[in-house]
């Protein structure tokens, strides 16, 4: 009798098989993927987490991207530190050669204030907020940077 059911016999397990989960099948059989890194080990979670975003934001990694909030976000984390960097070395300045430097920290206060705006029309949620640096506050900084 062959294996084809007839309309009144239900299907058996093995005649359900498409042909890959057959090649897949027959791997493991023959241990073609007993020595895979990894193998008898957890999947490694994303740092993303799961929900509706996973599946976007895995697509992206496995592209060498990533989305654009959270590019933005390292942006601005590069600038911050400029930002700081600059104010510190301040310190070592004769007042003179502060002015200039003073000129330029604010001038990268305000691009970093329009990233920040940016970024915060970017992202999902609002508890990514990240806050603005008005000039007033940049000028702030600065000054009490300089111990002023």
């Amino acid at each position: 009798m062959p294996d084809r059911p007839t309309p009144s016999q239900p299907r058996k397990l093995h005649q359900w098989e498409s042909a890959v989960d057959k090649q897949i099948r027959e791997a493991q059989e023959r241990g073609d993927f007993d020595a895979l890194p990894g193998r008898g080990k957890p999947l490694p979670r994303d740092s993303w987490g799961g929900g509706e975003w996973a599946l976007a934001y895995h697509v992206l990694k496995q592209a060498g991207e990533t989305l654009p909030w959270i590019a933005l976000g390292r942006e601005i984390e590069v600038a911050e530190e400029r930002l700081r960097k600059l104010a510190e070395s301040a310190r070592s300045m004769r007042p003179a050669d502060r002015v200039g430097a003073r000129e330029r920290y604010l001038r990268e206060a305000a691009a970093l204030d329009k990233m920040l705006l940016e970024y915060s029309f970017l992202i999902p949620s609002r508890r990514l907020e990240k806050g603005r640096l008005p000039p007033h506050i940049a000028a702030r900084q600065w000054d009490s940077a300089l111990g002023a």
